[in-house]
């Protein structure tokens, strides 16, 4: 029985530190890609999100596309900042523009021709 117990409490402590362990390592990931797009030498465009869409449906859209990228804000609305160079511009638009999305309120919403930020 004694023996039993110290096993379950090893287990214990040891999936208690795999867990903190990756989300220390989860946690340092993000701020790495934090200071990356913050570094000015990093090219990146801002694309304004349209009011009432949830921003991680287009961060999903050019993650699977391979573009690494984070929420952040564009005055009063919400905006997402991806690390693309001057060449993928375009495909870039074309990932957004092909992104179909739902308001908050579950209704299909058309989105326009993309624009970025420095493009206004």
């Amino acid at each position: 029985m004694i023996p039993a117990a110290a096993l379950l409490s090893i287990l214990a402590l040891v999936a208690i530190i795999g867990i903190a362990l990756s989300l220390r390592s989860l946690v340092m990931d993000e701020r790495r890609t934090e200071s990356q797009f913050h570094d000015p030498h990093t090219p990146t465009v801002t694309y304004a999100i349209p009011t009432g869409i949830d921003p991680v449906v287009f961060a999903v859209a050019v993650k699977r596309a391979g573009y690494p990228s984070v929420v952040t804000d564009v005055g009063s609305h919400q905006g997402l900042r991806v690390r693309c160079d001057a060449g993928d511009r375009e495909r870039l638009r074309q990932v957004l523009e092909t992104v179909a999305v739902n308001g908050y309120d579950g209704a299909a919403v058309k989105l326009d021709h993309v624009v970025f930020e420095d493009e206004r």
